[in-house]
């Protein structure tokens, strides 16, 4: 009979496994139910979205655990971002791409929340109304959102990183119309803790001559996840993590598509 500690290594394992494994889009029949499919038998057209990522990065140089049987990848930022890697390969996601996948959009959220080496996780969100004239009300909800759970310069990053989301948007051709389907992801560390976020919205958007891209006047949901590095955990199972492909933190920063684009000098930020 094996021991507890044994149990638990071999349950943690399978786990990891699964999860690394990732998850497919369901059944052609489940998705024509859901009307996901077209009269021709395939996907609908989703040209009219598009996909938006940033990543962004502080802390308050908190001293962290030593690496342990990790010291290969030089800093605790560096298995996150490795993590993070794995998770958008598990889903098939490309944060570098603005091309959208409802199947992959999804699955990626639903492996981030599910990911074994995150614990307190925790979930929220807020609507608020926005206009071309209008985008602070966006900001407000994410300080809103994540103000207690990052540094100053943490929060100062993630709105940089937004406004350069905003100029990805303003400036990726599309449809006269288009949906802008907002991610930015989340390091920071805060009094020992490496935390780990993602944030997520929709913006309608509409072409005007002269104009280019503005955003319509609507409702938008900011949605927030957010959990802690299991620094245990990955020191138990770091065989595993240090199979996968490592990635640093500049590389997971400067691999968002938005990375590239200044950010969005626009008065309707506001004040931000």
């Amino acid at each position: 009979m094996s021991t507890l500690i044994e149990e638990q290594l071999r349950q943690e394992a399978l786990a990891i496994a699964v999860w690394a494994e990732g998850r497919q889009a369901p059944p052609r029949e489940v998705l024509a139910k859901l009307k996901l499919l077209g009269p021709d038998g395939r996907q609908l057209d989703d040209s009219n979205q598009e996909t938006g990522v940033g990543n962004a990065y502080g802390g308050d140089n908190s001293g962290l655990p030593s690496l342990g049987p990790l010291a290969s990848f030089g800093s605790w930022q560096s298995v996150a971002a490795t993590i993070l890697r794995k998770t958008e390969d598990s889903a098939g996601f490309d944060q570098s791409s603005t091309i959208f996948d409802l199947f992959r959009w999804i699955i990626f959220e639903w492996q981030f929340v599910t990911m074994p080496f995150l614990t307190n996780i925790t979930g929220d969100s807020r609507t608020v109304s926005i206009s071309s004239l209008s985008l602070s009300p966006a900001i407000s909800a994410v300080t809103e959102l994540i103000g207690g759970l990052v540094t100053s310069d943490t929060l100062t990053g993630v709105i940089n990183s937004v406004k350069k989301i905003g100029q990805l948007a303003v400036q990726n051709e599309g449809q006269q119309e288009k949906d802008t389907n907002v991610q930015q992801g989340v390091l920071t560390v805060v009094n020992g803790d490496l935390r780990l976020g993602l944030l997520r919205t929709t913006m309608q958007m509409e072409y005007k001559t002269g104009k280019g891209y503005q955003q319509l006047t609507q409702q938008i949901t900011v949605s927030r996840l957010f959990g802690s590095l299991d620094y245990g955990m990955c020191i138990r199972n770091a065989e595993t993590l240090l199979e996968w492909d490592e990635q640093d933190l500049n590389s997971w920063v400067n691999g968002a598509s938005s990375y590239p684009y200044p950010p969005n000098m626009s008065p309707a930020w506001g004040g931000w």
